[in-house]
């Protein structure tokens, strides 16, 4: 899965539409959007450990009991193996088998403790995309925060294993912004890509999409003006740009932005809404 892909998963062009077409027409400051770090602040809070037995303990209930056992004889196994090269194709085989389950938080786990005996950037890289895919739609709160605290983890590795990839700190953003209401934190993460690639998508669009949030109109515009030149076929850099023109009176600007941002977009569903909002910034 691309990081784009990703950063739609957890910022999608429907769910954006949905937010301004249903709630609040006006932007809102980054300090009044609701996210895991604001609806549970303890919870999400660096500081708190949380145990990985209590998430494990809530997974098993979601599994049936050929799962159960399955998984109770590959644990037996590995509490009986001492030797580092036999518990890393263990550690390896329990993840995937949670990971078929979709417990892929659950899953995470076992990669992570196998990529601290082995410290590969492909065994990192297995833990980490899973807590990354996995925090957005875990509907236990206590698993999202354990899984942003561990891909953060993850990722800040995965920096200090290869510096010239720069996706890792680009996801290690996105779970301070999303997952952790930690703005400045991603922002800086951000600048870093910026100062190594300023041509970078999805820097551009995560940093496009918080000028919006914020209020900072001009930036936003700016940044995400260039963003759809150099990539053309990004819907939601035409979305977050059309909510631009339209916060500052550039209606024209951003009905003819969002007639272009459907024309992306394969989704008959998702079409209804951004007509409804068409019509929406034509009556204000």
């Amino acid at each position: 899965m691309r990081i784009s892909q990703i950063i739609l998963l957890l910022t999608g062009v429907a769910l954006v539409a949905a937010l301004y077409l249903f709630g609040d027409t006006q932007p809102k400051k980054i300090t009044d959007l609701p996210g895991p770090g604001k609806m549970q602040a303890t919870a999400s809070s660096d500081n708190v450990a949380i145990s990985f037995e209590t998430i494990l303990a809530k997974a098993q209930e979601t599994i049936n009991e050929s799962q159960r056992d399955s998984l109770s004889q590959m644990e037996t196994q590995l509490s009986k193996t001492s030797g580092i090269e036999e518990k890393i194709p263990l550690l390896t085989a329990i993840g995937e088998k949670w990971s078929e389950t979709g417990n892929i938080i659950v899953a995470g786990k076992y990669y992570e403790d196998a990529a601290e005996l082995t410290n590969e950037i492909k065994m990192w890289e297995q833990a980490a995309t899973r807590f990354f895919v996995g925090f957005p739609n875990a509907a236990d709160t206590l698993a999202k925060v354990f899984a942003v605290q561990e891909a953060i983890k993850c990722y800040e590795r995965l920096r200090k294993l290869d510096t010239s990839n720069l996706d890792y700190p680009i996801r290690q953003a996105i779970c301070y912004i999303d997952g952790q209401g930690q703005v400045m934190q991603g922002v800086t993460l951000l600048k870093t890509v910026e100062r190594k690639d300023s041509d970078n998508t999805d820097m551009n669009l995560i940093l496009g999409r918080l000028a919006v949030v914020s209020g900072q109109y001009d930036k936003a515009i700016a940044r995400l003006e260039k963003l759809v030149k150099t990539d053309p076929k990004n819907a939601e850099a035409y979305f977050h740009l059309a909510e631009a023109y339209r916060a500052v009176g550039r209606k024209d600007d951003a009905i003819h932005t969002l007639e272009h941002c459907k024309t992306l977009i394969e989704d008959e569903d998702f079409n209804v809404q951004i007509d409804s909002y068409i019509n929406q910034i034509k009556n204000s």
